[in-house]
């Protein structure tokens, strides 16, 4: 909403100065409006009234759940289950892909919520990690045979619930996530690919990216970091390198690339405080592996990614400054700290800005290549 709105003050402008004639502005403008509609502040809004929403009518219902005859809690929990997914089916077929989103998402918080009610009320033996995981299910189920992308997303989300209720230690079947997140991964990238769920992606990488930490930190494994960070870079060097291949496999490719290129520093960055990984005398020569990544990720992909580009200049930053701590730090005065970090700051500003006029050349040249 916001870039299609930047965009046509931009096409106004090339049009009242001559770099553009009427005919290619009103195509542009075509263009722009066929794209439909994206996902702006309204989206937002009313993603987040639905939460609030479905927080009001759950308090609600929890602070009279005492006083209700059994049959009433049930129906009041099926009440708001059907309102929520026959209210959206029928705003869906209506045509409308913001209210019929925010609908089903009040009917998913809803059968969450009366997964919890039901237990507590017939005494149902069970634990969090159990509950999110029936929630996740039943959300899965539900947004494939609605097609919601919203659904999807909020089966990701609620799947890193489970992931974060399996790790207490009370848990019966605390293991199980081991398999479970990654068979689920699997089905929700399937579910993605089917409904279209383009802002799942994202949510799923995240999963994915957590799971890898809260498996080696909960059973101090660091095999599976060795092969997050290969196929971290694997990611990164095939967009980097083949990136129309990449894109053709997946549809996603600079995604892709970036959640890799994350990945990898991930992976290092838990390899340099980690003593079981490296140790604390190669915490420096990992530092310079970690500079060396975001280097290698500007030179190849900064000028067409900017996740990558943007992520990389975060973390050069970042990872000079705290090696300039780690080893001059030690050694100097506070005083002379600070002056080693803010001339330090100033020739990051200079490396930054003569490198994003390099990769704005660089992109320029790309663009106008045959």
């Amino acid at each position: 909403m916001i870039i299609g709105f930047t965009l046509r003050k931009h096409i106004a402008r090339w049009q009242r100065d001559g770099l553009i004639d009427d005919a290619t502005a009103e195509r542009l403008r075509k263009d722009i409006a066929g794209q439909g509609v994206s996902f702006g502040l309204g989206n937002v809004l009313a993603i987040l009234g639905a939460i609030l929403l479905g927080a009001a009518l759950l308090s609600l219902i929890a602070a009279n759940w005492e006083a209700m005859p059994r049959l009433v809690r049930v129906g009041l929990i099926f009440a708001v289950l059907w309102c929520g997914y026959l209210g959206g089916a029928w705003r869906a077929s209506r045509g409308d892909k913001i209210f019929s989103e925010a609908l089903y998402l009040i009917a998913a918080i809803g059968f969450g919520a009366g997964i919890a009610f039901v237990g507590q009320m017939y005494h149902l033996s069970g634990d969090m990690a159990s509950a999110a995981l029936w929630w996740t299910g039943g959300t899965v189920i539900a947004a494939l045979l609605l097609r919601s992308p919203t659904l999807v997303s909020t089966s990701i989300v609620i799947a890193g619930i489970y992931l974060a209720a399996s790790v207490e230690p009370d848990n019966a079947s605390r293991l199980t996530y081991v398999w479970l997140v990654p068979v689920f991964s699997v089905m929700a990238a399937g579910l993605i690919w089917y409904v279209k769920a383009d802002a799942a992606r994202h949510f799923l990488a995240v999963l994915l990216l957590v799971f890898v930490c809260v498996v080696h930190f909960d059973l101090d494994v660091s095999v599976i970091l060795w092969l997050s960070l290969a196929a971290g870079l694997g990611l990164f060097l095939l967009d980097a390198l083949r990136s129309p291949v990449l894109d053709d496999l997946t549809g996603w490719g600079i995604g892709l690339g970036a959640y890799g290129f994350l990945a990898a520093h991930m992976v290092l960055m838990i390899f340099q405080f980690d003593d079981h990984g490296f140790g604390r005398t190669r915490e420096v020569t990992t530092g310079f592996a970690i500079l060396a990544l975001a280097i290698a990720g500007l030179a190849l992909s900064g000028h067409r990614n900017f996740a990558i580009r943007w992520s990389a200049y975060a973390i050069f930053c970042v990872e000079v400054l705290y090696l300039a701590f780690e080893t001059i730090g030690t050694m100097i005065g506070t005083a002379g700290f600070f002056l080693t970090v803010g001339v330090l700051v100033l020739l990051l500003a200079v490396f930054v800005i003569r490198m994003e006029r390099r990769l704005q050349k660089k992109s320029l040249l790309k663009s106008v290549a045959p």
